[in-house]
């Protein structure tokens, strides 16, 4: 070590006293840097460096900390830093303020990823519609069906969801980024967002149709993304932030009835008892939670684990004895 350097830990326990102070310092900044080093260039990953380079130089990880300040919060203009802030909160000390972030970048890469692969699939999408007599382009980005009336579809996204995942059958099974797309990834495609289309009964932004379709066939998986075992003391633990914040974030969506069913969604039997109602209500209850259940966890590459950490949040597996 370099005369003068910190170490890890004493970067980080140095980055929560800054943070605590409300003035987030050289030590915040260089926690940063090593974590996004470390997120980036870990060799089990496979992140593309930002346009403009060709690794994952310093200047690079720099780039990206600092798009993640630049990112645009919709639900709360003006604190693009909040991610940031709720990593410290969430610490207990300096090694879990260094997995909050590392799952944070890692989380922002996947997003970024993810939104790369979407204007793909908009740019297909368009090229594969424009060649079909079914589908008809509406001013505003839009698309719908050639033989319904022109209206602007603005309806729920979990009703378009739905209707995609209603489509049996249909799996994409190859994926090229360039060249002509292969007849059963066109015919799949095309299938469900003629569905998707259907039950809107309108038009559909191309931005929307891109992200049902995506979900649908769960377009998410290029680049890899892997845990940090191999430059973590604790690797697990990462993972299990990251199934837990997804848990705590699916448990405070729920009503207190629905989190009284949680546990008990494999045993339409005791639906009723639990929910103190009528059989038929108590089925649709369970039925919407299962389906909300599916599409909220479909991203997820951990949905098994993270629906297990709703289940013991929700009071666990009982023995009915």
């Amino acid at each position: 070590m370099a005369s003068g350097e910190l170490d890890t830990g004493t970067i980080s326990e140095a980055a929560l006293r800054e943070l605590h102070e409300g003035q987030p310092g050289p030590a915040t900044i260089a926690l940063l840097q090593q974590m996004g080093r470390q997120c980036t260039r870990s060799a089990r990953t496979n992140f593309p460096p930002p346009e403009g380079y060709t690794y994952w130089s310093d200047d690079a990880v720099d780039h990206l900390l600092a798009d993640m300040f630049d990112r645009e919060d919709h639900e709360n203009p003006g604190q693009e830093h909040k991610w940031l802030l709720n990593c410290y909160l969430r610490a207990t000390d300096g090694a879990s303020l260094e997995r909050l972030l590392l799952t944070t970048i890692e989380n922002f890469l996947k997003d970024q990823a993810k939104g790369t692969l979407r204007g793909q699939l908009r740019r297909r999408l368009q090229t594969l519609f424009e060649a079909d007599d079914r589908f008809e382009p509406v001013e505003g980005d839009r698309w719908s069906l050639a033989d319904e009336p022109v209206r602007i579809w603005q309806g729920d996204l979990t009703e378009l969801e739905r209707a995609a995942l209603d489509v049996r059958g249909v799996e994409i099974t190859r994926w090229n980024h360039a060249g002509k797309t292969p007849r059963e990834t066109r015919e799949a495609l095309l299938t469900v967002a003629e569905a998707i289309l259907t039950s809107a009964r309108g038009a559909v932004r191309a931005e929307d149709l891109a992200r049902v379709l995506q979900q649908r066939f769960r377009m998410l998986n290029e680049p890899s993304f892997v845990s940090f075992d191999d430059q973590l003391d604790q690797p697990d633990e990462v993972a299990a932030v990251d199934v837990d914040v997804r848990a705590r974030e699916l448990f405070a969506l729920l009503s207190p009835e629905e989190r009284r069913l949680v546990p008990l969604l494999g045993e339409r039997s005791r639906w009723k008892e639990a929910l103190g109602t009528g059989r038929a209500r108590a089925g649709v209850m369970g039925d919407a939670l299962i389906e909300l259940l599916r599409l909220a966890t479909v991203d997820d590459a951990d949905h098994d684990r993270v629906v297990l950490a709703l289940v013991e949040l929700c009071g666990g597996l009982d023995d009915p004895g």
